[in-house]
């Protein structure tokens, strides 16, 4: 199995091999075109360049002519001749430069129309050597300079045409350097190209589909297999397959230990129940057969501890049962008015020890609701409970309910007891847990809000809490108001009239 930095330099080092070769083959066929026109360029100047002298032997030859004629001495013809010779000789090397058909074309025109012109004029000075010429019509013929202005003219038509060779070698120059360039773009551009795609199919889509495992991965499973990933994406995998494997024998372990710390709250929950019975019931004889004004604090006291005390096993027995899966919630129509009321006339005794001022805040319109009521009353029982321990002597509490206006109706449970910092709200909704300020004001097993917010996940609903150290707190929750079902709300409407 290759490794991911095996297979990323064996890529790199493809690109990189192939990305040279073309990149050369790019440069070496720019360079060989770059050298030709530069070639050609530099032929076409200097052919520019030697044109000026060749109009100048035109007129040098003509000149020579034209003082024979005039003065009829035969140095003039000497020169002439020499001078012809010099033209000739420059105009085959410079027609021996020419490449273009255009050019070779136009210079054989031009060398033909001197030919014309030399051997008119060699007629010319015949006729004058004969003496057949007066110096009248000497006179006239070199002033009469048509000819070799229509020959000089050829010549320089020949440079007007080397000029847009020029200028098509200029474009066609800059038209090869921008092909080289865009050739090396392209190059460059595929090479990134490929190996983005192979980095992706390499790293990335390994990498991914890690992940996807470790998303669709949960305790209790055993971590998916995938033995066709790159060698570190492998020794990753297995890893976490290592990690996954403690992790689920943990789970089991905590599991197993929550199971039974389950069974054994239950157990001993229930056993406490039994016993709190069995002294409720004494008390109740023992408070029927002494009645006394003496003994009636004591009676309410012991009153008061027994239902807390029934409370706190009842909640312990509850958890366990919902960590167990054994407590389950039935919703039926509930009306919040008696339960509430209810609820808060069985709990004034926890007040009235305390001289607590106690509210119920009914709203006149409150609908019934869909919810369980033995566990609402437990979760109001419970909110309850924690108002009345932590708040201090002389507070307030109010239990009360109103809908809302999303047609939802809450419950709440205010008081002006000790608060609940930021930091610890969260943690007393786990279980098990009382803030330092809590252990200090009363005793209990930190297990009732848990308690409630289980409850009340069951039926939908959040537990919520607004609370500021010192000065109180304020636990609700909202439940969805109960709607009929069709057939019952027919037969209650009767038959039609």
């Amino acid at each position: 199995m290759k490794t991911l930095r095996a297979r990323l330099t064996l890529l790199l080092a493809t690109v990189l091999c192939v990305s040279t070769g073309l990149s050369l083959v790019a440069y070496l066929t720019g360079s060989r075109e770059q050298n030709r026109l530069e070639t050609a360029f530099d032929e076409e100047l200097s052919f520019l360049a030697a044109l000026p002298a060749q109009r100048a032997r035109l007129r040098d030859i003509d000149l020579d002519a034209d003082s024979y004629l005039l003065t009829r001495q035969g140095d003039w013809l000497l020169r002439r001749e020499r001078a012809i010779a010099d033209y000739r000789h420059r105009h085959a090397e410079l027609g021996a430069r020419l490449r273009r058909k255009d050019q070779v074309r136009e210079w054989a025109l031009v060398d033909h129309a001197f030919d014309d012109y030399v051997s008119k004029q060699d007629a010319m000075l015949a006729r004058a050597r004969r003496g057949g010429l007066t110096r009248v019509e000497a006179l006239k013929l070199t002033l009469a300079k048509d000819k070799v202005d229509a020959l000089v003219g050829r010549v320089s038509r020949m440079g007007a045409l080397s000029y847009r060779h020029l200028d098509e070698q200029r474009r066609a120059a800059r038209s090869a350097t921008l092909a080289t360039f865009a050739l090396l773009l392209s190059i460059g551009v595929i090479s990134s190209i490929a190996i983005a795609v192979a980095v992706s199919r390499i790293i990335v889509t390994p990498l991914q589909r890690l992940r996807d495992q470790a998303a669709g991965w949960a305790l209790g499973r055993p971590w998916p297999d995938d033995s066709g990933a790159p060698g570190e994406i492998a020794e990753l995998q297995k890893t976490m397959r290592a990690m996954s494997v403690k992790l689920n024998e943990q789970f089991e372990r905590e599991r197993q230990t929550s199971l039974l710390k389950s069974q054994l709250v239950s157990g001993v929950s229930h056993e406490f129940n039994n016993a709190l019975a069995v002294i409720h019931a004494a008390h109740v004889l023992l408070k029927e057969s002494e009645r006394s004004d003496t003994a009636a604090p004591w009676h309410d006291m012991l009153s008061a501890n027994i239902r807390a005390l029934s409370g706190m096993a009842t909640n312990l027995l509850n958890l366990g049962r919902l960590e167990s899966g054994k407590f389950h919630v039935e919703t039926s129509r509930v009306e919040l008015g008696p339960l509430l009321t209810d609820a808060l006339e069985r709990l004034a005794i926890l007040g009235r020890r305390k001289r607590l001022t106690m509210t119920l805040e009914l709203a006149p319109d409150l609908p019934p609701v869909s919810a369980d009521p033995d566990a609402v009353a437990l979760v109001i029982a419970n909110l309850l409970t924690n108002a009345f321990k932590y708040t201090h002597e002389g507070g307030a509490i109010a239990l009360g309910a109103a809908p809302r206006p999303d047609g939802l109706v809450e419950v709440f449970v205010r008081d002006t007891g000790i608060g609940i910092a930021s930091e610890e709200r969260e943690s007393i909704f786990g279980g098990y847990y009382r803030t330092e300020r809590g252990k200090r004001e009363a005793k209990g097993f930190g297990v009732g809000l848990a308690l409630s917010r289980m409850i009340l996940d069951a039926h939908g609903a959040a537990l919520e809490l607004d609370s500021e150290v010192g000065r109180g707190s304020r636990f609700f929750f909202s439940l969805a108001p109960h709607a009929e079902p069709a057939i019952t709300a027919a037969a209650k409407a009767g038959p039609e009239t």
